[in-house]
């Protein structure tokens, strides 16, 4: 006598794997169509990246008044070391030296703001 069921079985096995694939594919394409909507900015109305704000921010920090007030100190220290220390060692005057081109460089944003150099507009 033949086994009655044994291919309704195995139909049934292979519907099952056939019916968890395509769960399995609609799942995968759904998160990925999720993320992709995410990474686009989707929904944003701004669409500026997340970093912008932090970067503007340092970017101030660093050309603010507190940096003027900073570069200004730093360069009359280097100046006046390097005018009234007399024989300074080598690293003394190296740190003189550092201080007045770090105060130099900070400032100089500063200073072609005040003149009023303006770059070129892209």
């Amino acid at each position: 006598m033949k086994a009655i069921g044994f291919e309704t079985l195995e139909f049934r096995g292979e519907r099952r794997r056939r019916l968890a694939l395509a769960f399995l594919i609609t799942f995968t394409l759904l998160a990925a169509w999720v993320n992709i909507a995410a990474a686009t900015g989707a929904g944003t109305s701004i669409g500026a990246l997340p970093w912008e704000k932090t970067l503007s921010g340092i970017a101030y920090s660093l050309t603010g008044p507190v940096a003027l007030a900073l570069s200004l100190v730093m360069v009359v220290v280097g100046i006046g070391v390097l005018m009234f220390g007399g024989d300074m060692a080598g690293w003394a005057r190296w740190v003189a030296f550092a201080a007045l081109a770090a105060g130099t460089l900070g400032g100089a944003t500063n200073l072609v703001a005040i003149l009023g150099v303006t770059g070129a507009l892209i």
